[in-house]
């Protein structure tokens, strides 16, 4: 409890002081993690055991600098949030002082703050009933004004020591007790590469919450990208390493764009490849940043890497908690650089859902988990689906091993190409899904909706009317037939027929993106597919 005198001779200066000392050592810290992964290239020659070990131990000491810098850098924000509170609480008492002083009359007490002014009639008071009676009043309001600075001082006091008290080396896993060979994960007890999803989930439930800390900590990389662990705790360990390589990005970036001129080819092909990279990681590094609302659910990175075109795998909302998650699959020309387009499409999706289903929660991920071939030439082939097939699959393995409440309602959403993969994962793999959905889709490798692994009657597609894609832009690649051919089995639902394009069929490429778009027929069908809604309240397409 913060006293009236305590409040008088606080010093707010000093902990704006203090909280100056806490920012430099974090800046230290930030720095020597730089010069530790720096120094760590001078090793690349060095090849065997030995090599291996010691750049797991110099991983892990840098890890620990990263999180005690992380750590250290909240408490200047917290010491300078109570400084602005002290400081606060301060004028309004000096300002109810000078106040008082000003009257004479009404006296304030420099020890305990009680406000005071005699009662009247005393010998050699001449005020008159009124003026004792507004004295009163005064003196009753200067109370209150100063009980209230003193309160409002004691309640900062309170909520900066608890926050510090969050701060402290235990609760970022770098406590003595915290370093013991018991709590510490090292690279021999992580989850082996043919381990399922549901090991996987039995392995991280297994270890102690120390020892999932350590896990996180000190080999973030691979806590973040493994299908099985907790969307939570992938978003942590991804998050660590997103800063790391966002600022690595940035200032190559920032170096070749200094440059100007004086680049050379090399370099500015580096440069349009780094801004592309730049582009989708500024989009991720936005959407993680947003406060989550009822309208916007939290955001979870749940893998990411920059290398060639970029990948990245962004929840919207929660899978392991959620009621309904779709899973968006995009095709030719995704990467990193279309990430905020893929984003919103999620945010689309999860509107519709919120009018479909207002009670329930729904998780959209944006599955930019493969290398998609990046023009139609590339795409002429079926070996890209073929590639990110066990990916596809071993991460809705992963949803269902990490969901609280045993799975959920799963839907899969591929779009032009990634209705490819889909297809070849689900042809090829048990692709854990209860509804699949393809829009736009040149053949998903199968001839028949049987072949998917679930009831036809789950399996639902839809092409706009205008849609390049009905122009015969993938004929004849051995992907099967089309989707919305009665032939294949499928429920087909309507599209809005999409922006007209030349020639006698209208087809143009502007439909075949924008099966997304508010108001579009195709949209709302896929919100009420995604929250289980009957096959009978979906429009079809009309003859």
């Amino acid at each position: 409890m913060v006293s009236f005198q305590d409040l008088r001779d606080a010093d707010p200066s000093a902990y704006d002081d203090i909280a100056d000392q806490w920012a430099r050592l974090a800046s230290e810290l930030d720095g020597t993690a730089l010069d530790i992964k720096q120094a760590t290239g001078g090793l690349d020659g060095w090849s065997g055991d030995a090599a291996e070990m010691a750049r797991e131990h110099i991983d892990g000491v840098r890890a620990g600098y990263d999180t005690a810098a992380e750590y250290i850098d909240r408490i200047p924000r917290v010491l300078r949030t109570l400084s602005d509170a002290i400081t606060d609480a301060q004028r309004r008492v000096n300002d109810a002082i000078a106040t008082a002083e000003a009257h004479r009359i009404v006296h304030v007490d420099r020890e305990t703050g009680e406000v005071s002014t005699p009662p009247g009639h005393a010998p050699g008071d001449f005020r008159s009933d009124e003026q004792v009676a507004a004295d009163r009043a005064l003196a009753e309001e200067l109370d209150e004004a100063i009980a209230a600075a003193v309160a409002d001082a004691t309640e900062a006091d309170q909520v900066a020591s608890r926050q510090l008290g969050d701060l402290m080396p235990e609760d970022a896993g770098l406590g003595l007790r915290a370093v013991g060979s018991g709590s510490v994960v090292t690279p021999s007890r992580l989850p082996q590469d043919d381990w399922s999803p549901a090991r996987v989930r039995q392995w991280w439930d297994e270890l102690t919450p120390m020892q999932q800390e350590s896990a996180i900590y000190t080999h973030g990389d691979r806590i973040g990208s493994v299908d099985g662990i907790p969307v939570e705790a992938r978003d942590r360990a991804n998050r660590i390493r997103f800063a790391d390589e966002f600022a690595d990005v940035n200032a190559r970036r920032d170096a070749l764009i200094t440059l100007g001129d004086d680049r050379t080819l090399a370099e500015d092909n580096e440069l349009r490849q780094l801004n592309d990279v730049h582009n989708g990681l500024e989009a991720i590094h936005d959407r993680l940043g947003r406060e989550p609302s009822e309208t916007e659910p939290q955001a979870y990175l749940l893998d990411f890497a920059t290398e060639g075109n970029g990948r990245g795998i962004v929840a919207t909302g929660n899978p392991d908690t959620a009621d309904n998650t779709v899973t968006n699959v995009p095709g030719t020309g995704s990467g990193l650089e279309s990430m905020s387009n893929e984003l919103g499409k999620a945010d689309r999706i999860l509107e519709t859902a919120g009018r479909e289903a207002p009670g329930a929660e729904t998780a959209a991920v944006t599955w930019i988990g493969y290398d998609a071939p990046q023009d139609l030439a590339e795409a002429t082939g079926g070996s890209y689906a073929d590639e990110a097939g066990a990916d596809l699959a071993g991460f809705q393995d992963g949803l269902k091993a990490t969901h609280e409440g045993g799975g959920g309602l799963n839907t899969v959403i591929g779009h032009s190409y990634g209705s490819t993969v889909i297809g070849h994962t689900a042809r090829d793999h048990e692709l854990h899904a209860d509804n699949m959905v393809f829009l736009g889709s040149p053949g998903v490798g199968v001839d028949h909706a049987s072949e998917l692994g679930i009831d036809p009657g789950n399996v639902y597609a839809s092409t706009a009317e205008n849609d390049i894609i009905r122009a015969g832009a993938y004929v004849s690649h051995g992907w099967g037939t089309s989707p919305v051919d009665e032939d294949f089995g499928a429920v087909e639902f309507e599209a809005d027929p999409g922006t007209e394009g030349w020639g006698p069929f209208n087809h143009s490429t502007a439909a075949h993106s924008e099966y997304w778009d508010r108001q579009n027929e195709s949209l709302e069908n896929m919100g009420r597919i995604v929250t289980g809604k009957d096959n009978t309240t979906l429009t079809t397409p009309t003859e």
